[in-house]
């Protein structure tokens, strides 16, 4: 059937197969409406004919995927994110070659709508970066059969990239054992208590109960509602309560407790001792060098394109989670 390629429709594959186009789209796109024995028949006729569909053709021809990334609600982004836009969307394209990468940049929203317009603009993926996709917007997704990404979040039944938020708190631990940390540690927060920020603190717990550090996970955290609220009167509150050691949830908290603390005529490390998590761009300005973990947001994004790309291009799907793990950078502040 070679010579059919490229001229038989979805509405031959549906005759053949004696259903509707309706349902070959949603079995060849991989829907969850349709039963599995349904998607196998299609799957079969559409093979037999030798339907190809309209994205594989446009791949194979152009070899330019269109991938939305979909970044949080405003009101859900943070330093970080400003600061790793670049980088997030670097290590992208290079995960998507030897395809060109057609990034298109959209913010979410209570009512966002994945495919705003019902024909034209073909999307091949989706990228969700640094928040959790609506039950809603992942089920238009599966419907139009698109792959989809989340990176840096975990979403059930979702394929997810994330840090290893967990080993990278407890290699800061084993860390902070080596120096030998004398006082009371408190681990640094903003914002509320969800996955990322709960991994991070079981894991440095973890640690430290490992190494031998006096660290009580529910007695020896400080959060605040913003980064702007870690204060010279918060950080000396902790400090006069016996704090020495302090764990800041990422390297913006760390920055602003280096800040502060040397405000207060305190000397690092040789009074205080100071961390962050993550080390992406910037990490490059704190003075001193700040003790964090490479959590590189450029390797995350990499992986997620690699994961787009076999999927569209090659059609093989990859694991539903990804761990990358993390590399203690030892600064001047420990």
């Amino acid at each position: 059937m070679s010579g059919a390629v490229g001229k038989v429709t979805m509405a031959k594959v549906a005759e053949k197969a004696g259903v509707s186009k309706a349902t070959v789209s949603r079995a060849i796109g991989g829907s969850m409406l349709i039963g599995e024995d349904v998607r196998l028949h299609v799957e079969s006729i559409a093979k037999e004919l030798g339907y190809v569909r309209r994205s594989q053709k446009r791949h194979a021809e152009r070899s330019i995927l269109t991938i939305k990334l979909v970044l949080p609600p405003a009101k859900e982004r943070s330093t970080q994110l400003f600061y790793n836009f670049m980088t997030l969307t670097e290590g992208l394209r290079e995960g998507l070659l030897p395809s060109v990468a057609n990034l298109i940049v959209e913010t979410s929203s209570d009512k966002y709508q994945p495919f705003p317009h019902k024909k034209g603009g073909e999307v091949d993926g989706f990228v969700f970066a640094f928040h959790r996709p609506s039950g809603r917007v992942l089920s238009q997704i599966k419907e139009r059969g698109a792959p989809c990404v989340v990176l840096n979040r975990m979403v059930r039944g979702v394929r997810h990239v994330i840090s290893d938020h967990q080993d990278a708190m407890k290699q800061l631990a084993g860390h902070l054992a080596e120096r030998d940390v004398s006082g009371d540690c408190c681990y640094i927060y903003y914002g509320g208590f969800g996955d990322l920020t709960r991994a991070r603190l079981n894991g440095f717990s973890e640690g430290c109960l490992e190494h031998g550090i006096d660290f009580d996970p529910s007695a020896d955290q400080s959060k605040v509602e913003s980064p702007s609220e870690i204060t010279t009167d918060h950080v000396k509150a902790l400090y006069d309560r016996g704090v020495r050691t302090f764990v800041g949830f990422n390297d913006v908290v760390g920055i602003i407790l280096i800040q502060q603390l040397r405000s207060l005529g305190l000397k690092i490390p040789d009074d205080v001792r100071v961390t962050g998590c993550d080390c992406g761009p910037i990490h490059e300005i704190s003075h001193p060098k700040l003790t964090s973990v490479n959590l590189s947001v450029f390797e995350l994004s990499r992986e997620v394109g690699r994961s787009l790309q076999s999927e569209i291009v090659q059609r093989e799907k990859s694991m539903n989670t990804l761990l990358i793990k993390g590399g203690l950078f030892i600064g001047e502040t420990t």
